[in-house]
């Protein structure tokens, strides 16, 4: 897997600047927004796949874009559904707590405890969404997420490439966020920023995917 190849790969499509200025404007919108990045995400990780030499989606594309990030957006919310529960627990722990020593220090335990929980789940849940969102990638089909028998063994098998890829999302995610005061200087940039983090996380999902999805 290549980390400076996905920070610089849309600055070698020669219609970067109408594409980038496309797809930050769609980070704008409320709701829209968010359903067009993991459309993006998932559309540049299909083009990688493929061994596309220009990997990221233009206007011509924005259809599918959006259908993508449907997709995705309905996957992500299944795989969290079993956090909410947690998340019930905490806002009503938040909600009776007295703000006597002895509460806050309840509280804090069970926070503790369900932070650890949700880290427990979360891990495998996010490498079972990785695999989950390659093969919706490959297939178009929603149904390569709710494969779940499937999922984990793959994403057992895989356990090292997935690995490299949580590593490499890490570093992204320093290097964005050592560049994020930087573009609050401005309103657009920080959406610009926002965008990039979208279609960069999507080619290091299809740099993996190459690796670990078979059948193009």
């Amino acid at each position: 897997m290549d980390l400076v190849r996905a920070l610089k790969f849309p600055l070698e499509d020669e219609e970067w600047p109408v594409k980038i200025a496309i797809g930050s404007l769609i980070t704008l919108l409320p709701i829209i927004g968010g359903i067009g990045g993991l459309g993006y995400q998932i559309g540049v990780a299909r083009n990688v796949m493929r061994g596309s030499r220009r990997p990221l989606p233009g206007s011509a594309d924005l259809g599918q874009v959006f259908t993508d990030g449907v997709m995705a957006g309905l996957a992500a919310l299944l795989y969290a559904l079993p956090l909410v529960p947690f998340w019930c627990v905490m806002a009503l722990l938040s909600g009776i707590a007295d703000g006597s020593g002895a509460g806050d220090f309840a509280l804090a335990c069970v926070s503790v405890m369900m932070a650890l929980l949700s880290l427990v789940y979360g891990i495998p849940a996010v490498a079972m969404y990785w695999v989950g969102a390659m093969r919706y990638a490959q297939t178009g089909n929603f149904s390569e997420f709710t494969q779940f028998g499937a999922l984990w063994r793959e994403a057992r098998a895989n356990l090292g490439t997935l690995l490299n890829l949580f590593l490499y999302y890490l570093a992204l995610s320093l290097i964005l966020a050592v560049i994020s005061p930087l573009a609050l200087v401005t309103c657009v940039g920080i959406f610009v920023l926002g965008f990039y983090a979208s279609i960069a996380g999507g080619h290091l999902i299809g740099q993996a995917g190459r690796e670990i999805v078979r059948g193009y």
